[in-house]
C-alpha cells in the first residue's frame, strides 16, 4: 500500500496542469493516467486571457506562445439578422481577450513538465480497477504493466474525462442532456490575414466559429474552424469533398475573413452536456469533464476547468483543503458557464422572433458597461479570482 497526500486521476490537459501548479507544494502526489502521451489530439481550444495568465504563472507560455494567436476581437453575429455583437480588448484594457492554442501543443509542453516533478509519481498507462472509499480516506487498485498496485489517500481528484471512472466507481450521479448535435472540428486556410478576430456566427441549425491560428506556414490566415449542427447535416458536410465542403462553408459564414480557400483534415465530435448531480464523498473531487462536459459554444468548457484547479491550488496551500470552501470558491463561475453553454447550443430550437434577436444584439453591442461585465465574467476575471488566474507582477 503506497501512501499519497493526493492522487490525481487522469493525465490530459486538466490533469498534468493540476500536478504543474502544485509543483512548489510539499504535497506527495501520483497522477494515475490511463493514457500514453500523444501528439495527436486535433482539438483546438480557444483559451481565456485568465487561462493564459495560468499558463504563464506556471512558465509555461514561453514554450507556448509561438502557436498561441491572440483574439483582439470577438464578432457574435446571425444569418439573416441585422446587427451584431462586438467584444473589443480595449473594453476591458487588456492586450488580448485570449489565445487560441492546438491542444496538442499544451499536452506535449505540460508533459514535458511533468515529467520533472520531483514530488510527482507517474503511474502511466495505468488502469483504474477498483476504487473504494471511507470518510477520510480512498484506496485505489490501479494495474500497470500486468503488475498491480494499491494506493491511499486522503483526497482523490477524478479529472478523467465525461465517461469518468473515478465517478462510475464511487457511483456519483450525473445528469445527460444530448444536444442531438456534433462538432465538426478543421482548420481553415484564408486567402487574407484574420486580423485576429474572432467569430461566432450563429445559423438556422448550429453556430460556426472561426478562430485565429497562428502557424510558421500561415502566421496570420488560417483559422480554427467549429461547425456545429445535428448529426444528419454533419455527416453529410463529412462526405462532402473538400472544395464542396469550402463551398458550402463561404455559402453559409459568408465573406468576413474574405476567400476561404483550403481546409485541413476533418473531425467529428458529439456534443452533449453532462453535469454531477449527487453529493460526492469527503474524499472525492471531481474537476473538468468529469464534473460537467459542455458544448464548444462560446468555448466555456476548458477555461472553466482551469479556473477551478487554480480554485482549488489555492485551498490546498498550507496542506489544508475546505471541500465547501472550494465549491464556493467555484460555484457562480461554473454555474455562469454552464448556462451560457447551454443556453447558446439550444438558442436556434427556440422561436424567437427576428426582431427581438437583432434587437438584443444591438443593445449588448451599445450598452459599454454591460458589456464590460460581460466580457470579465466571460474571461474570468468576475467575482473572486484565483490567484495562479492573476499577473504576478501586479
Amino acid at each position: 500500500m503506497q501512501q499519497f497526500d493526493l492522487i490525481i486521476v487522469g493525465g490530459g490537459l486538466v490533469g498534468a496542469g493540476l500536478a504543474i501548479a502544485l509543483q512548489d507544494t510539499q504535497l506527495k502526489i501520483a497522477l494515475v493516467d490511463a493514457r500514453k502521451p500523444s501528439n495527436e489530439d486535433p482539438r483546438l481550444f480557444a483559451l481565456n486571457e485568465s487561462s493564459c495568465q495560468f499558463l504563464k504563472n506556471l512558465h509555461l507560455w514561453q514554450a507556448l506562445e509561438n502557436d498561441a494567436a491572440p483574439i483582439e476581437k470577438v464578432h457574435v453575429s446571425w444569418e439573416k439578422h441585422f446587427g451584431a455583437v462586438r467584444l473589443k480588448n480595449e473594453d476591458v484594457g487588456l492586450a488580448s481577450l485570449g489565445h487560441v492554442i492546438p491542444a496538442k501543443q499544451i499536452e506535449l509542453v505540460l508533459n514535458e513538465r511533468l515529467a520533472n516533478l520531483p514530488n510527482v509519481t507517474l503511474f502511466r498507462p495505468a488502469t483504474l480497477i477498483n476504487l473504494t472509499h471511507a470518510e477520510n480516506v480512498a484506496t485505489l487498485q490501479i494495474k500497470q504493466d500486468e503488475q498491480t498496485f494499491y494506493l491511499q489517500t486522503p483526497l482523490v481528484i477524478g479529472v478523467d474525462g465525461t465517461e469518468s471512472t473515478v465517478r462510475k466507481e464511487a457511483q456519483i450521479e450525473v445528469e445527460r442532456v444530448e444536444y442531438a448535435q456534433c462538432a465538426l472540428v478543421t482548420r481553415t486556410l484564408l486567402q487574407r490575414s484574420h486580423y485576429h478576430v474572432a467569430y461566432e456566427r450563429f445559423t438556422k441549425d448550429g453556430v460556426i466559429a472561426m478562430l485565429p491560428l497562428k502557424t510558421a506556414e500561415n502566421p496570420d490566415n488560417e483559422c480554427a474552424t467549429i461547425w456545429t449542427a445535428n448529426k444528419e447535416k454533419i455527416n453529410h458536410l463529412l462526405q462532402l469533398s473538400e472544395v464542396d465542403f469550402i463551398a458550402a462553408l463561404q455559402n453559409e459564414f459568408g465573406y468576413r475573413l474574405g476567400r476561404l480557400v483550403g481546409i485541413t483534415k476533418r473531425h467529428v465530435f458529439p456534443l452533449q452536456k453532462v453535469k454531477v448531480t449527487s453529493s460526492l464523498p469527503a474524499c472525492i473531487l471531481l474537476l473538468g469533464n468529469a464534473a460537467h462536459t459542455m458544448s464548444p459554444v462560446a468555448a466555456q468548457g476548458f477555461n472553466l476547468a482551469i479556473y477551478e484547479v487554480a480554485a482549488l491550488v489555492d485551498c490546498l496551500q498550507d496542506n489544508k483543503f475546505d471541500l465547501a470552501d472550494f465549491r464556493r470558491k467555484i460555484s457562480q463561475q461554473e454555474t455562469s458557464s454552464m448556462n451560457l453553454s447551454h443556453y447558446l447550443s439550444t438558442l436556434f430550437d427556440k422561436p424567437i422572433p427576428h426582431f427581438v434577436l437583432s434587437a438584443g444584439m444591438v443593445a449588448l453591442d451599445v450598452m459599454t458597461p454591460f458589456k464590460k461585465h460581460f466580457i470579465n465574467q466571460f474571461i474570468g476575471r468576475a467575482g473572486s479570482v484565483p490567484r495562479l488566474l492573476l499577473s504576478m507582477d501586479a
